[in-house]
């Protein structure tokens, strides 16, 4: 009437459970760590993606300054200054004819140290336009633009992130 049970063939021991809990742990941290991978290259091609279209922001707005200031027209007067670190552009904003004064210069300026690309307005602080920029590089081209009486390309060199590619935007004058 009774049936008797074996105990040791019915269930799983406990070795068995603790190697088949061992397993599970590890594809679960495995998945984890994909899946923490994968957020943390998202979050890279976020901010990569944030600092492109800011930069391209900030060209567009030193072109219209460019632009303002006269940059490439006959009426333009030598108003614009190339370093190495920065450029410096003298637009006679109250239309009285001269760029003699100060609140009409306006300021990029690449800081290396800090890696930052800044903006001044007038006697002005500056301002960060973006960081970290990796390195910004400002440059007349031609190099013998002088020689040859015409106004030259201003050249901006850049890399935004350390690892990235070096690229370079030219922003010449109109030709008339």
């Amino acid at each position: 009437m009774f049936q008797r049970i074996d105990i040791s063939k019915s269930g799983f021991t406990l070795v068995e459970i603790l190697l088949s809990t061992g397993i599970g742990l590890l594809l679960i941290l495995f998945v984890l760590k994909t899946f923490l991978d994968y957020q943390q290259m998202a979050l890279k091609q976020r901010d990569t993606a944030r600092i492109q279209a800011t930069f391209q922001r900030i060209l567009m707005m030193m072109k219209s300054e460019l632009i303002q200031a006269g940059y490439g027209l006959d009426s333009y007067q030598e108003g614009i200054q190339i370093t190495d670190e920065g450029i410096q552009i003298q637009k006679d904003g109250n239309l009285d004819g001269d760029l003699g004064d100060s609140r009409e210069d306006i300021v990029y300026r690449f800081f290396p140290d800090d890696q930052k690309l800044s903006r001044r307005s007038g006697q002005g602080y500056f301002q960060i336009l973006l960081e970290p920029i990796y390195f910004v590089f400002f440059q007349a081209h031609p190099l013998d633009f002088e020689s040859h009486k015409s106004i030259p390309c201003v050249r901006i060199r850049f890399q935004l992130q350390e690892l990235d590619a070096i690229q370079e935007a030219t922003l010449c004058p109109l030709n008339p």
